[in-house]
Formats: C-alpha cells, sequence, structure tokens
C-alpha cells in the first residue's frame, strides 16, 4: 500500500538554526558552495546571490556543482562563478574549506563527487532546503548536516536565503542577488502559480521589486528563450503522449532516438513534465527520459490533489508531494510498468475518501 507521508526531520527552531548558522559563517574562511546535480532555477540561484553576500563578507567561496547548469540560466552568472568540479583540479581546495553550504537538496547522492569528497575530508556541512531529505543511508543512514536550515512551508530555497539576509545581511540585498533569487522562487512556484505560492512568497516578490529587478525580463529570460531542438522535441513527446483508461495519469517515454532525431539533449527537457500536467482532465503526469538502456530518468508532477512524492521515493527519489523525481536503474518500459499501478491504486483511493466523505455529509 503506498502512503503519503513527510520526514520529520523539519527543523523547530529556525531563529535557533539561522543564528548559530550565522555564526559559523562570520567565523569560516573559505566556504564551498553547491546544489544538486543538473541543478534547477531555485538551486542556482540561491547559491549565486549567497556567493556573492560571502564575497560581500570578504569570504573565499566557489560553487562547485557536480554538473553543468542549463543554458537558460546562464543570464544569471555572467562572472563565471559556478565551475563544474573536477576531482583532480579541486579537491585540493575542498579539503581546505571550513564549511561547505548546499542548497535545494533533497538527496544527498545528487551531490555526486563533490559530495563524496566533502565527507571524505570531513568538512562541515549546512543545508538550506525545503525538500523532505533521502539519500543519507549513504552516511550511516543520519542526516551529515551539523547545521540545517529544513521548512517544508518555504515556497522555495531562494525564500529561505532572502529571509536569512533579511535578518543578518547588513547591507541591502543588491540587484543581482534579488534577480537571482527571483529566478529561484518563480521556477519553484511556477510563476506563483502551484500549490506552494503563499504570503511569503508574495513579500519576497515585492522586496526583490523594491531591489530593482524587472520581472518581466526574469520572465523573458528563463521561459521565452526554446530553442529549436527543444520545440521540436516537445513536438516528439506530444506525439507519443499516452493516458490511463480514465485519462487522469498521462504519461511519456523521451528515448534516446527521439532526442537524437530532435537534435536535442537530456537538458533540453527542462519543463516539460509541467507541461504534461497542464492538459485537461489529467491528474498526474510522469515523464521518462531514457538515460541509457539500463537508466531511466522520471519526473512526477500532480495537480495537487494526488501526493506522489512517495511513489517517487519507492522508486528511489523523492521531491515535493506535488513535484518529485527518482533516477532508475531499470529500463524505461519496466519503469513504467511499475509507477502506473502505483498512481492507479492511489488515485482509487482518492475516490474511495472522497466518496466516503460525500456520503457523510
Amino acid at each position: 500500500m503506498v502512503t503519503d507521508s513527510h520526514s520529520s526531520l523539519e527543523t523547530a527552531d529556525m531563529d535557533t538554526a539561522w543564528k548559530r548558522f550565522d555564526e559559523v559563517v562570520r567565523s569560516s574562511r573559505r566556504i564551498l558552495l553547491s546544489t544538486h546535480e543538473n541543478p534547477d532555477g531555485d538551486g542556482i540561484g540561491s547559491q549565486l546571490a549567497f556567493c556573492e553576500h560571502l564575497k560581500d563578507l570578504g569570504k573565499e567561496c566557489r560553487i562547485l556543482n557536480g554538473t553543468n547548469i542549463p543554458a537558460i540560466y546562464g543570464f544569471l552568472d555572467p562572472e563565471g562563478w559556478i565551475e563544474v568540479y573536477r576531482r583532480k583540479d579541486d579537491e585540493e581546495w575542498l579539503a581546505g574549506c571550513e564549511l561547505a553550504i548546499v542548497f535545494d537538496l533533497g538527496d544527498f547522492r545528487r551531490l555526486r563527487e563533490v559530495g563524496e569528497d566533502l565527507l571524505r575530508h570531513s568538512i562541515a556541512l549546512a543545508s538550506i532546503d525545503h525538500h523532505p531529505q533521502s539519500g543519507f543511508e549513504v552516511v550511516g543512514g543520519t542526516l551529515p548536516y551539523a547545521h540545517l536550515m529544513l521548512d517544508y512551508s518555504a515556497p522555495s530555497t531562494g525564500t529561505l536565503v532572502w529571509e536569512y539576509f533579511s535578518k543578518y545581511r547588513q547591507a541591502p540585498i543588491t540587484r543581482t542577488m534579488a534577480e537571482a533569487l527571483y529566478t529561484a522562487l518563480i521556477t519553484d512556484t511556477g510563476s506563483f502559480r502551484y500549490d506552494n505560492t503563499n504570503e511569503r512568497a508574495h513579500h519576497m516578490a515585492i522586496d526583490m521589486l523594491r531591489a530593482g529587478i524587472k520581472p518581466y525580463l526574469v520572465h523573458r529570460r528563463v521561459y521565452e528563450e526554446r530553442e529549436r531542438a527543444q520545440v521540436r522535441l516537445l513536438g516528439a513527446i506530444t506525439a507519443s503522449l499516452q493516458y490511463s483508461d480514465d485519462g487522469r495519469i498521462s504519461w511519456c517515454a523521451l528515448t534516446q532516438e527521439m532526442l537524437k532525431n530532435a537534435g536535442a539533449t537530456r537538458k533540453d527537457v527542462d519543463g516539460f513534465s509541467d507541461f504534461l500536467r497542464t492538459i485537461k482532465g489529467v491528474e498526474v503526469a510522469v515523464l521518462l527520459t531514457e538515460v541509457d538502456t539500463s537508466q531511466t530518468k522520471v519526473s512526477f508532477r500532480s495537480k495537487g490533489n494526488l501526493a506522489i512524492n512517495d511513489v517517487a521515493n519507492i522508486m528511489g527519489g523523492g521531491g515535493h508531494p506535488f513535484a518529485s523525481g527518482a533516477l532508475v536503474k531499470e529500463p524505461w518500459q519496466q519503469v513504467i510498468a511499475r509507477i502506473l499501478p502505483l498512481l492507479e491504486e492511489k488515485l482509487a483511493a482518492l475516490d474511495t475518501n472522497e466518496e466516503g466523505i460525500s456520503d457523510g455529509s
């Protein structure tokens, strides 16, 4: 039986956690920043804003990620602060760090070699996040963080960074910091369309406007610069889209052949699972991307009536209740054969619960 659940790891006393975190930030000389592989706007925006803050404090700081960032977010990093971690070149510098801060990291395994080397060199770790946590069995079953700022109700990790700045940063937030944080906010709230959009999100947006951002320019850079290969790929996806018998589940397998025919790469898939969720009558969308013949990346999206992060957990991944993912070491045909019965079971349970409420009213 699939059940919806949240981890009990949420930080109970955020004020105390932030105070202790700020103390260690100010006392540290060399600090590493990182986020999950294949980073999104939230992780990228959060780490860039924080990097600028640290440089303002005179800290030696580098952003070292496991993989390149999507090209659409390049406008946020004109100075080239974001680097891809190369063990042979960067491990010595990493080993000399006094603190590492990771952002938007629901699964510790997604740090890849960065995480492995941070653990091996016993670097003090801090995490700022709003995701349920998984993947920490690699460190003995407990989270490796000395400082954990985890708030499930935050609309984005960038929101938590903004709140930290509001209380602990003496200088005003700069326009470039605000632009990075606003990108974090809109990408994780779907431009204020998702169910995680709350009062905090709008207060943050107002503060970013006061810092000098131009929302329409950020939106244009993030959402209105699709490459032609992405458009061809979207056409291939919609042409091969499949539905469950009742039409409430939509799914598509994006194969290596489809990518090749479109002249695209897996980086061009960003945002497609959200598009599938917009189809009328669909409650849950599943996009399977063939990494190779034995690995499949899965993106789950729900309209909000059905939490699906428990299914992602079963598949070895995790994420938000209504936006989750997993990397499964199986061919996509086997993966979808496992996923569909789980989702159908959850929808059937949802129907039963709704009928029970209706009958008792």
